[in-house]
Order: structure tokens, then sequence, then C-alpha cells
């Protein structure tokens, strides 16, 4: 049986070989027709839609489509979309989501979609360890946002959406203010004398060896900045 990523990446000869031999009978309902395939196929149920959705080649595949229960491509994606920003990890484990992020995949059609889909896809994704506080939900994370910017999903907009939003905690989490900047799409000055990052953030940045005491310096001449910010910051200088 063909692994996610085997599905993933495969060439559109070799899902037609892969489809094959699978069948859902006379079942006329679409969210049964995908949980018989993938059972065949060995797979969950959002896997193969996943899968599939993010595979180039599915696009000129209607028998394929029509064999899962779906009229066209577009209910296709409308199905992979409603998956993929849902899951928070319990049926497209962290293996999967990075393999989706590869760089193997330089679709641009592909890449437009990844990025519309990561916001909300975040949201619940941290919804979901505010609620739970799953180790392995944190850890799964962390891998997430870094593989985001490593593989080049994420853009400048990305980063600096993420930068304004009141989500301190999550960013801390992930180290988030420090891969910015190595992904180099703002100097760690400029993060450094943002509001919207946490005291504990701008810590981070002192202690990777991004701000010099000079810039701490600097940051404490702002009258403006809450005692927390100029009592950790103070005990950097």
């Amino acid at each position: 049986m063909p692994s996610f990523t085997e599905l993933l990446t495969a060439s559109d000869d070799e899902l037609v070989r892969m489809f094959y031999k699978t069948s859902a009978g006379e079942e006329k309902d679409f969210i049964k027709r995908i949980n018989i395939i993938a059972t065949q196929l060995e797979l969950n149920h959002t896997q193969l839609v996943c899968a599939l959705g993010f595979n180039k080649h599915i696009r000129e595949l209607t028998d394929i489509q029509q064999q899962l229960g779906f009229r066209s491509y577009k209910l296709l994606m409308y199905r992979q979309h409603e998956l993929f920003t849902t899951d928070t990890y319990t049926q497209l484990p962290i293996d999967n989501i990075l393999d989706i992020y590869s760089e193997r995949l330089e679709d641009q059609e592909i890449l437009e979609t990844l990025r519309d889909l990561l916001k909300p896809r975040l949201q619940h994704i941290e919804a979901d360890i505010d609620k739970r506080e799953d180790p392995a939900h944190v850890i799964s994370y962390k891998m997430e946002i870094h593989s985001i910017y490593t593989a080049g999903i994420a853009d400048k907009d990305f980063a600096d959406d993420r930068l304004k939003e009141d989500i301190g905690k999550f960013r801390r989490m992930a180290n988030e203010a420090n891969i910015i900047v190595e992904a180099a799409y703002h100097p760690p000055s400029n993060l450094f004398f943002m509001d919207s990052l946490s005291p504990e953030e701008k810590v981070d940045l002192i202690e990777s060896g991004h701000i010099s005491s000079d810039m701490v310096k600097n940051r404490l001449q702002n009258a403006k900045i809450s005692e927390e910010e100029r009592d950790l910051l103070e005990e950097h200088i």
C-alpha cells in the first residue's frame, strides 16, 4: 500500500496505478466512499483527501476525483481545505504536515493554497493547545512553525501578521521571533523595538545574541514601556 508521502508525491501514472485496484462499489455518499477507499489504501479519510489534494497531478485526473465521490476538482479542494485547516495532529500527524510543507512541492498553486490556509489552521491548533495543553501537540506545533518558515511557505506578510497578533504566548512557544530574524524578514532591532512583542520574547532575542546592550539601553529610554518589560530588560544591560 502507498504511504501518505508516496501518494502526495506520486506522478499521474502512479496515481492511476494506485487507484486502479480500489473501489467504493455502489456507495453514493462521498464521505463513505472516501472512507472505503482510504481503508483499502491503509490511510485515514483526512490523509487520503489531503495527500491527493496537495498533489498537483490530481487536477486532471477526473476519474479518481469521481471515484472518491467528487463531481469536480473544486469540490475536492473544498473538502481538503476543511480537513487541513481543522485537524490538530489527530488525523494528520506532524510527519504528514512536514511532507506537505516540503520543498519538493514547488507548484505555485499549491504554495498559494497553503498560504491561504495557514492562518485558520494555526488558529485551530493554538485554540486546541490552549484547551488541552497536550505536550505532544506543543512539540508538533513548534516543528510546524519552524517548517513553515524554513520551507518558504511563509512570506513577509505572514510574518508581519503574526507579529501584530496578540499571540506572544504561541510565538514564544515556537521561538518564532528568532525564526523570523533567521529567515531575514526583519532585522532583530526592528522586532526588539516592536510594542507587540512580549517582554519575554525580547529577552529571548537578547539571549540569542541578536540584541546589543546599546539597543537595550535605547529601549529603556522609552518612558511608555511596561514595568514588566523595564524590569526584564534592566537585567540584561
